[in-house]
């Protein structure tokens, strides 16, 4: 899924803790910054391989060229080695354990995720400052339903 889907996702998720005291708003918004980070070793590892570190460049060679530009995080070590150290940070810093638990796994739920059960099919292109994206329609639809619930919990 594309940043915005991960970002509105963390942040519906963070604000139903912000609802019960467990979470202040900037906390809430620092897990939703933090879920659009995860994606950040796609640009490390084109940047390695080509040389080349626009970021304008490297999501468009993601979008357009279908460049995979996954590390380990991404994947079954990955997700072993990251659980491990997120159950450390229980011990050491319970609100870290909540930003990153929250930010790394909504981020992993939406990658792997089977969830356009209705299989609303075609995508809009949208160019912006030379940015390409490629989004699905149910994406688009899921993240309205996603700013409709934020705006639910702010209210």
């Amino acid at each position: 899924m594309y940043p915005q889907s991960h970002l509105l996702f963390a942040f519906l998720i963070s604000l139903i803790f912000v609802k019960f005291g467990i979470f202040s708003y900037q906390t809430a918004l620092l897990i939703a910054v933090f879920a659009v980070l995860v994606d950040i070793d796609h640009f490390i590892i084109f940047a390695v391989r080509k040389g080349d570190y626009s970021l304008r460049d490297a999501w468009n060679a993601g979008i357009l060229k279908h460049m995979k530009e996954r590390t380990f995080i991404h994947y079954y070590l990955g997700f072993i080695l990251i659980t491990f150290a997120i159950i450390l940070l229980f011990f050491f810093n319970r609100t870290w354990f909540w930003i990153i638990g929250i930010s790394y796994y909504s981020h992993m739920f939406l990658d792997y995720a089977k969830l356009n059960i209705l299989k609303i099919k075609g995508t809009k292109t949208i160019k912006e400052a030379g940015f390409v994206e490629k989004i699905s329609k149910f994406e688009l639809m899921f993240d309205i339903f996603l700013i409709i619930g934020i705006i639910l919990l702010i209210i």
